[in-house]
């Protein structure tokens, strides 16, 4: 019998914890303070959820990464560097010009691990990106692929001027007759041509669009994401 009573006794008080409790917490969900709260775990949920995905396809890029064919297009940096850059960029596009300044940072901090490649990719509504590319490719032609590539992203507001390539050129030391020759040539355009079919190939439709050892890295992300990147890679296997 006292067993009995005993049970009867924490079933009651069992049922008057979770009346108690339920009435609590609507009061809880009611007030400012509780939602404030619940909105700050959701987000703080949702975000962590979010890392884990990204991780995730970091790991898998890893185990798995994407084959991108260097070719003929300029490149910048060590040349038995263990990690190789892929940039995809259009010389119009602001996102652009950041992520060559991100660039110009990696290739500081590893002047002797990493090379980056240039490949063009000029955006359809940017009409003066494929003007500039050309002329960066007849640069190229001169061994002055960097010189003219930090012209015309520092001079990005005045693409499209008259005379402004030309100008560009002489700055920087060009056979000027050769330059506008190879801007307007065939092979300027082909190159690319092939640069964008490459891009599409691989997935990238907007600019900038990187790929670190075939890891990818879309956008004109800070230095910290490059480095966790490469920093994995340099380390891999040790």
């Amino acid at each position: 019998m006292r067993n009995l009573i005993l049970g009867l006794l924490v079933v009651v008080s069992t049922s008057l914890a979770q009346s108690n409790f339920n009435e609590e917490m609507k009061k809880f969900l009611a007030s400012e303070e509780g939602q404030q709260q619940i909105a700050t775990a959701l987000q703080t949920f949702a975000r962590r959820e979010q890392e884990r995905a990204i991780q995730g396809q970091l790991d898998e890029q890893f185990k798995n990464p994407v084959k991108v064919d260097v070719g003929n297009s300029p490149v910048v940096g060590a040349k038995d560097a263990k990690v190789t850059v892929v940039e995809f960029s259009d010389f119009e596009c602001p996102y652009c010009k950041r992520g060559a300044a991100t660039m110009e940072q990696v290739l500081k901090a590893y002047p002797n691990d990493v090379r980056v490649v240039f490949k063009h990719r000029p955006l359809g509504f940017h009409q003066n990106a494929r003007p500039a590319s050309k002329a960066a490719w007849a640069a190229h032609q001169q061994g002055k692929f960097s010189e003219m590539k930090k012209a015309l992203f520092d001079g990005q507001q005045s693409l499209g001027t008259p005379n402004f390539y030309e100008e560009a050129a002489k700055k920087i030391g060009l056979d000027l007759a050769k330059f506008k020759k190879d801007m307007e040539s065939k092979e300027a355009d082909e190159a690319i041509k092939a640069d964008e079919a490459q891009a599409d190939s691989l997935g990238v439709q907007g600019t900038p669009g990187f790929f670190v050892n075939g890891v990818s890295i879309q956008g004109a992300q800070p230095f910290p994401e490059f480095k966790r990147v490469i920093d994995r890679w340099l380390t891999q296997g040790k």
